[in-house]
Order: structure tokens, then sequence, then C-alpha cells
């Protein structure tokens, strides 16, 4: 029997912000996660259904839960935290994450941005921590002291790292933002 109405959207990265909001949460309802991420009510159900199916997720009446392997597939995914980074972003909320030892990975952070624009994100920046340093790649421009520690002190690189942060207009946003940037890299 064929489907009616819109196809479901969404990406992989709405998959994974869905697993961390069931985790956050403990139990959620579908509604609610709908309203956190913005996700249409099809997709949503759609999403909810594909990680049931993987067994990432319990559903019940009382809202959906994280499986022990939904634990386990969570925490297979790099930490993204929020962070104040208003003098190097353009959007209300940022959220950032190291990427290990990709420092040679990056050209110029375009890439990045543009992957993070894609997912809903306002943009992202991209620093590279060389010699005890956040820097951006090329070095053409400073980032501020304060930010930098920061940024160093919540996130802990190291040499070679790179440190990703999304930006926007909401929590959501950012993080997805955050998340598409990073996963350019790879």
């Amino acid at each position: 029997m064929p489907r009616s109405g819109p196809l479901p959207r969404f990406t992989e990265i709405q998959t994974q912000m869905v697993l961390k909001l069931v985790e956050k949460y403990g139990r959620i309802g579908r509604k609610r996660l709908v309203e956190k991420l913005g996700i249409g009510e099809g997709s949503m159900r759609t999403i909810l259904e594909k990680l049931e199916s993987r067994g990432l997720i319990a559903s019940s009446r009382g809202g959906h839960s994280l499986t022990k392997k939904g634990q386990k597939f969570l925490y297979s995914f790099p930490e993204f935290v929020q962070v104040d980074a208003d003098e190097l972003t353009v959007g209300k909320f940022d959220f950032a994450t190291v990427v290990s030892g990709a420092a040679g990975k990056v050209k110029n952070g375009i890439e990045q941005r543009d992957e993070a624009i894609k997912a809903g994100g306002d943009g992202a920046t991209v620093l590279i921590f060389r010699k005890g340093r956040l820097q951006f790649q090329g070095g053409s421009m400073k980032v501020q002291e304060k930010v930098a520690r920061h940024l160093v002190a919540a996130l802990r690189p190291r040499e070679g790292d790179v440190v990703v942060i999304g930006t926007g207009k909401d929590a959501a946003k950012a993080e997805a933002g955050a998340r598409a940037a990073a996963g350019a890299i790879r």
C-alpha cells in the first residue's frame, strides 16, 4: 500500500540529539522531543521507531528511555558542551567539542561552517590547539585570551586537536551545527 503524506525529513545528527535528550530526561515523550528539537511529528515518530528497532531505546506509554545498548552507542560520540564563545561566534548559543588529533584534516574551516549551516545552525568556528594555545588555522586571527582559557578549561584539548564551536539561535540548532561541523572533519 503506498504511503500517504510527506516523507519524514531528518538527519543522523537529529537522531543523535534525540538519544541525548532521552538520556538527559531519563524518560521523555514524543511531543516533548518534537518541542525541544523542532522536528515534525512524522519525522520524530520515524526516528523513534528506528531507534527502537535498533534496540537503542525502549518505548512505553510513559515515554521513551535509553537502553544499555543505547547508552553504549551514545557514548561512542564525542561530548558536546555548551560554552560561552560570544566573541568568536555569531549566534546566541554555542556548543563545542574536541576532535582528537585532527589538525591536519582542517583546511580553513569553511567546510565545517557550511555543514553547520546545512544542519540548521548559524555557523561554526574551528580552532586548532598548537603549542599550548588555541588558534585559527593559518594563525591569521587571534583568539581572545579570556575565551581561549574558558574553552581550554571546558574541553581540555591536546596538541593537534581541533576545537569545533557550533552556534545558533537556540541551543538545539547550535548543537546540531557543532555535531555537523565536527562530523565534517572525519
